[in-house]
């Protein structure tokens, strides 16, 4: 450039002085120059195997329509007018992207000059331009590496940490359709810890099956799978046909050592062009420090969670120390009274006092009784030593069987107990914990309604949030409500025992049990309630499906 002047280039350009101009062929750096009408009358051998074009296809054509990216056409027009006008800062160096034969982008950094004629009027614009997308590309990966890896020496939590990945894999290419899939190989189960679809809305966790994502977590290799492919795998057997299919799919395999932890994805249902073997290649770069960062995260979260469990079962611990050396005082402190009262003065008491002790003795007795249950129940589960069995169970005869239990306590404070469930209603659920989950509200449901109040028992059939039918079954008494706060607490796992309206005892855990054993069997309590004018505790089940 420096050894060929404006008027000389142009003098050159219009002779057509073949060895002078092949010159410019031997360089590296691309050699254009368009006229005033932006049409290329020159172009070097690296710009033409840079497009993908031979020369004849490109001289004569408009540069700026043919082989500028759309998005990029009107701001490149701009500048071009400006830098005709005479304005040569605007346009003397810059970087902008051209559109090759095969419709990749390459960034190519500009230095730009203005070419006079004889008369010293512009003819057109000579650039030279260097091909620096790998160097860009290079320098961005290396960047998002660092972003990374700082990220995972951060104090943000993982969802965070999934959020960061993929705000920097689109800006290093189109992700759009973008996920996160990692193994747990104990339970041979997929999670989905990030998800972004623009058609799948959600991604459960799932038993190990055939999809694209197991055949990359089985090969440990990374996979560009087209349409064409995806067919090819399923008629050979290695993948099954999952979900809506995709024009273009990449899975890349996240590594701890030789051990896949996880399947980093990229895909798009429109077009097949949008991931490459480029594309491929920057993942696979930066998949290690991503596998590396998720793991520590992992870890971390795993600590964090261990530590909170720690804390959970001290203030447990504690809390069960409490309620043995309290709550289970009173029964006793009750039973141990009346029983000397009958041994030391039986002979000087009445047939009614004799009975009206015994009443005492007996309810205290059970009363204790259901306290030593929960306990155990509740140490059971926190030891994990009770097993899950789903079975067939018909919802009327189970309800009925616990309701009997607590007639007497029912009689006693004359509570209208009330059922209204279908006979032919079954449900899937485990026995002994839905026993133990009606037979705890059940109970608390006495336990807080004043005398001559109601209870009533029912079930209807809704649809969730997935369309699926599902039975809703319901505890509603009219008696002393719940504050706010007490609701909270007992959505957090807070113990708390409060007497009933008959002085009732109780230990706090029974709410708890519910809880636990709805969780168990998929489903969770839901609690309404107004003070002074009663509660409300619901939850759903599965119905039971014959086939």
């Amino acid at each position: 450039m420096n050894t060929v002047t404006n008027i000389d280039f142009f003098s050159v350009l219009k002779s057509k002085d073949e060895k002078l101009l092949s010159i410019l062929d031997l360089s590296d750096t691309i050699f254009l120059y368009t006229n005033v009408e932006g049409n290329v009358e020159f172009i070097n051998s690296s710009g033409s195997k840079i497009l993908g074009f031979p020369k004849k296809e490109i001289i004569g054509k408009n540069w700026i329509d043919n082989f500028i990216p759309e998005n990029f056409k009107e701001e490149i027009t701009q500048k071009s007018e400006i830098f005709l006008s005479g304005n040569t800062k605007i346009l003397e160096e810059n970087e902008n992207l051209i559109l090759t034969k095969s419709l990749n982008e390459r960034l190519i950094y500009w230095h730009n000059s203005l070419i006079y004629d004889e008369s010293q009027n512009i003819a057109g614009i000579l650039s030279s331009g260097l091909d620096v997308t790998e160097k860009k590309n290079n320098d961005n990966v290396q960047r998002v590496i660092r972003e990374i890896l700082q990220a995972s020496n951060s104090e943000s939590d993982i969802n965070e940490f999934f959020k960061l990945i993929h705000s920097s894999v689109k800006e290093l290419m189109p992700a759009e359709n973008f996920y996160i899939a990692l193994h747990n190989k104990g339970e041979n189960i997929i999670s989905f810890p990030y998800f972004v679809d623009q058609v799948e809305k959600i991604a459960p966790h799932k038993r190990l099956g055939r999809g694209l994502t197991e055949y990359v977590l089985r090969s440990g290799k990374s996979i560009l799978v087209n349409r064409k492919m995806d067919e090819e795998l399923v008629s050979k057997g290695e993948v099954d046909l999952i979900g809506e299919p995709t024009k273009i799919w990449l899975g890349i395999p996240l590594k701890i050592q030789e051990s896949t932890i996880g399947v980093l994805v990229v895909q798009d249902y429109n077009n097949e062009k949008t991931y490459g073997n480029p594309e491929k290649e920057i993942l696979e770069v930066i998949s290690f420090a991503i596998s590396r960062s998720i793991e520590r995260k992992r870890v971390e979260q795993e600590k964090n969670e261990l530590i909170e469990k720690l804390r959970y079962l001290n203030s447990t611990k504690d809390k069960l120390i409490s309620i043995i050396s309290h709550d289970l005082r009173s029964p006793f402190n009750s039973l141990l009274g009346f029983s000397e009262i009958l041994i030391t003065e039986f002979d000087t008491l009445t047939h009614d006092e004799i009975l009206e002790y015994l009443k005492v003795i007996y309810d205290s007795s059970k009363s204790l009784f259901n306290m030593t249950n929960n306990l155990l129940q509740y140490s059971r589960i926190q030891l994990g030593r009770i097993d899950f069995n789903p079975k067939k169970i018909n919802l009327n005869k189970l309800v009925k069987s616990c309701i009997n239990l607590f007639k007497g306590n029912a009689l006693k404070k004359q509570i209208n107990l009330m059922l209204n469930i279908d006979n032919n209603i079954n449900v899937s659920a485990d026995e002994d914990m839905l026993n133990s989950i009606i037979q705890n509200l059940v109970s608390n449901g006495i336990k807080f309604t004043k005398k001559g109040g109601d209870l009533k028992v029912f079930a209807e059939e809704i649809y969730n949030e997935n369309e699926e039918k599902r039975i809703n079954i319901c505890i509603e008494d009219n008696g002393v409500g719940i504050y706010e706060r007490d609701i909270k607490n007992i959505y957090n796992n807070k113990i708390n025992s409060t007497p009933g309206t008959d002085k009732e005892y109780g230990t706090g855990l029974g709410l708890l049990l519910v809880k636990e054993f709805l969780e168990r069997n998929s489903s969770k309590l839901l609690i309404k309630s107004k003070v002074n004018s009663g509660s409300t505790f619901s939850f759903t089940l599965p119905l039971y499906d014959e086939s």
